[in-house]
């Protein structure tokens, strides 16, 4: 049998390099895969009901099932304050809105997003370790505390979300960020 020479072969591995906003945006927003996509696309900016709810919180949790535990969460929290939600138009009411809520931190913002999604971006595990890495040079997983997520979210994040779609469209803004927060976190099979 021949054997190869490594000098014949050509090994590669990726290399993280610096970039600018734009170009960060543009390549982790092609790295960018979740379940059931078509849930969130066709529900999104779209009257709310029942079933719009239902498919957004399908999407966001990732599964085509929700427990019976988190389907009776989003009746008691989400759709019971379906007729009083018109009224989330700038972040003081959000954040007045969101302390009302008694669901876990990361899906009443998702519940804000899905009220207002031009005004409350997407926030969740992956967002954060991004938002961290790219601050201040190292990723670091979000708290455990619904209040230091909160305050997060409004004081840190919005802030930070903000200044990266000025340029960009604030979808392509989630998807990069979720990307490569996942990728932080798992690299680049996102498993």
């Amino acid at each position: 049998m021949n054997m190869l020479k490594d000098t014949n072969l050509k090994f590669e591995i990726p290399k993280l390099t610096k970039t600018n906003r734009s170009d960060f945006i543009d390549f982790w927003k092609k790295e960018y895969s979740y379940f059931n996509e078509d849930l969130y696309n066709d529900n999104i900016g779209q009257k709310l009901n029942k079933e719009r709810i239902l498919s957004l919180y399908k999407w966001k949790n990732g599964h085509s099932k929700i427990s019976q535990r988190k389907l009776q969460s989003i009746e008691r929290v989400y759709l019971e304050r379906l007729e009083d939600s018109t009224k989330v138009t700038n972040m003081k009411e959000g954040e007045e809105y969101l302390n009302k809520l008694d669901g876990g931190a990361i899906w009443d913002i998702f519940w804000l997003h899905c009220l207002n999604p031009k005004l409350f971006p997407i926030f969740d595990q992956h967002t954060y370790r991004s938002m961290k890495k790219i601050i201040d040079g190292k990723p670091s997983e979000i708290p455990n505390n619904r209040l230091k997520k909160i305050d997060i979210y409004f004081k840190n994040y919005i802030p930070f979300f903000k200044s990266l779609s000025s340029s960009s469209s604030t979808r392509d803004v989630d998807k990069a960020l979720f990307a490569y927060g996942r990728f932080l976190k798992r690299g680049f099979s996102g498993k």
